[in-house]
């Protein structure tokens, strides 16, 4: 698809429009004396392509411009895309303006206002170049990233400011940043077209067959790991069963099978009968007695304590009653001091009559004849009690006693016998190995037949062979080589054509080395070794235009467009300028300009409409074909910037 440029238009602080008109699928120069903003196209447009900084010079155009566009001509419609220049001492400005349509207008100055930003920009031009799905992976071991290509990269074949035009290291734009360099090596293959637009889907596919590849793979040899192939895990399970006595045989199993089956036997015996069997294995019956005396006399023990504590709490209680009954028996035996009232209530102390009558002297005697024979009772049981509590307190010491023994013969059982700490560390390993194999046997009934998963490995494994040998840089390789060879072969007869030093021998685009290659009988000899300036101008021009003839042809998405800044530079410097005449330059010289003039014209026409041509110079040869492509001539005051808008910018209005 790609596209071509209709119109570069600057709008002015004044609110007015500059607009400079080219003509598609043919040269367009513009012509005129230095300082005029001649140099300056090159960076509008790349600006107005995306680029991350405005490299317009400081000066007259920054400060009269307020925005700069271009209107494009695509296959079937056209895009007007403005950005809006930056502020004094700023590098740049996110704001665009973007507009598409089977024809669109350039707008007026107040029309302009953001409708994008630059990283839209970027995808937008270059789906409208006809950039589609690409990638770049760089080779195993390297830290770079992969690389996408956009219409940024696509630009390094199209400009030639006049500083790079006349380089003899370097063949392309922006060339001298390595990682520019390195960008162009990457990306030129997809641009010529030997990577095709299947590859990023073929990446992608490339990708998720080794994914599961590796899947299947990590599946199988879980699959022959279980089932013991080698060092399986089944194998390692029954040697740390045998190693712990879980397993007797001694014979070998001779399968898989074999081997679960003597580990599913393994596996019935459950963890706490292992421990029980290593606890009765130490100090035989005589152990297994003790244990059990042990639980009797801990129990008898258990029961003696309460029985005492019982007969304590009673004894506590009769000495309690007894006390008090004694008391009252003394104070009511204090009754026989007084005298005898002979049935007149009368007071003990002063023996006067008393109005209520009082209990007699013979009730209360009887009342101490009853409590001194409550009293002997009690004391009369105490000694019972009290033979009670020291024969529970002799059963107690002596069940004590007994456990003290029983503990001490236990004791000496398990000192006397040095396998039981063994057996027992023993026992917690044999149920640790049991819960694995248990595991290792839940997991059996998943396993499933591995013939229709090995077939599915080859077939991936074909697959993905087959695909890395379309993707391989060898094959991209072999595809490149005859597209660089039909390049070379033009290269070759344009440099003829030019009449340029060392042209009798083959020329070549050396992709390793970003430069043109001369192939001769001593062996490569690149451009900086090629001579003077007017051979780099020359070899620049072949190789770009040599290019784009194969980018024109193959529909490639690279901008139908090369913008070269004064190639008659070495041979018609600004000095000699005097109003575009070369009337004072040598005859070779002339003629050199006026070769290099026509060639490209020639190259352009035979390529109509499919390729444009904007050249900057200060040559104005007056030949017809020459004036024929002449668009605008800035002298005599006329200049990219008109003057009346210098003022308004430094007015600010």
């Amino acid at each position: 698809m790609s596209f071509q440029i209709l119109d570069i238009a600057l709008f002015g602080h004044n609110r007015e429009r500059r607009v400079l008109s080219l003509k598609a699928g043919a040269v367009n120069i513009i012509t005129g004396a230095s300082k005029t903003g001649k140099s300056a196209l090159i960076h509008i447009v790349d600006y107005c392509f995306g680029s991350r900084l405005c490299e317009i010079p400081e000066g007259v155009i920054r400060r009269s411009v307020t925005w700069f566009g271009l209107r494009m001509q695509l296959q079937s419609e056209q895009i007007f895309v403005a950005r809006r220049a930056p502020n004094p001492g700023a590098a740049s400005t996110t704001e665009v303006y973007y507009s598409v349509g089977s024809k669109v207008e350039i707008p007026e100055a107040g029309q302009l206002r953001q409708i994008t930003n630059v990283d839209s920009l970027i995808k937008l031009l270059s789906n409208a170049a006809g950039i589609g799905p690409n990638i770049h992976e760089p080779p195993s071991g390297q830290t770079r990233k992969a690389l996408l290509a956009d219409i940024r990269h696509a630009l390094c074949f199209v400009f030639q400011p006049q500083d790079e035009i006349i380089q003899r290291q370097h063949l392309f734009h922006r060339q001298s940043n390595y990682w520019v360099a390195q960008a162009i090596k990457d990306t030129l293959p997809y641009f010529l077209g030997a990577v095709d637009e299947e590859h990023v889907a073929k990446k992608t596919e490339l990708r998720r067959l080794r994914q599961q590849l590796r899947d299947r793979k990590l599946r199988l040899a879980s699959m022959e790991g279980v089932k013991g192939q080698g060092p399986g895990k089944a194998a390692a399970l029954l040697a740390e069963a045998k190693d712990l006595g879980l397993v007797e045989t001694e014979k070998a199993p001779t399968s898989w099978d074999d081997t679960v089956l003597i580990l599913q036997q393994a596996a019935q015996t459950p963890a706490e009968i292992q421990l029980e069997q290593v606890e009765k294995g130490v100090g035989g019956d005589e152990y297994e007695r003790l244990m059990t005396e042990r639980t009797k006399l801990r129990d008898e023990l258990h029961l003696e304590k309460d029985e005492l504590q019982a007969a304590k709490a009673l004894m506590a209680e009769e000495q309690g009653y007894s006390h008090e009954v004694e008391e009252q028996a003394a104070r009511l035996k204090s009754i026989g001091v007084l005298p005898s009232t002979n049935g007149q209530p009368t007071c003990p102390l002063c023996a006067t009559l008393l109005e209520q009558e009082l209990p007699s002297v013979e009730e209360i005697e009887t009342a101490v004849n009853q409590t001194s024979e409550q009293l002997e009772r009690v004391t009369r049981h105490s000694p019972q009690l009290q033979q009670i509590i020291d024969e529970l307190e002799d059963r107690g010491q002596t069940l004590k006693r007994q456990l003290s023994e029983n503990r001490e013969s236990l004791g000496a059982i398990r000192t006397s016998s040095d396998r039981l700490a063994t057996l027992r560390e023993e026992a917690s390993r044999r149920a640790f190995v049991i819960g694995r194999i248990s595991l290792y046997l839940e997991s059996l009934p998943e396993i499933e037949d591995s013939g229709a998963l090995r077939q599915e490995i080859d077939q991936l494994d074909g697959q993905i062979v087959q695909l890395d040998e379309e993707l391989s840089d060898e094959r991209i390789q072999e595809r490149l080589e005859p597209m660089l060879s039909i390049i070379g072969t033009k290269m070759t007869q344009w440099a003829q054509d030019l009449d340029l030093e060392h042209s009798q021998h083959p020329m070549c685009l050396d992709l390793r080395r970003l430069n043109v290659v001369a192939d001769t009988d001593d062996g490569p000899l690149p451009m900086d070794r090629m001579g003077s300036g007017e051979n780099w101008v020359g070899y620049h021009l072949i190789a770009h235009l040599a290019l784009h003839d194969w980018f024109s042809r193959k529909m490639r998405p690279v901008p139908r467009l090369l913008f070269l800044d004064q190639p008659s530079q070495v041979y018609f410097p600004a000095e000699k300028d005097v109003g575009g005449s070369m009337a004072m330059l040598p005859e070779d010289d002339r003629i050199a300009v006026i070769r290099m003039f026509k060639f490209i014209v020639r190259v352009v026409r035979d390529l109509e409409p499919a390729f444009q041509v904007v050249i900057t110079e200060h040559a104005d040869i007056s030949e017809k074909w020459y004036q024929d492509a002449v668009i605008e001539r800035w002298r005599s005051g006329k200049k990219l910037v008109p003057p009346e808008w210098e003022k308004a910018g430094e007015d600010g209005t």
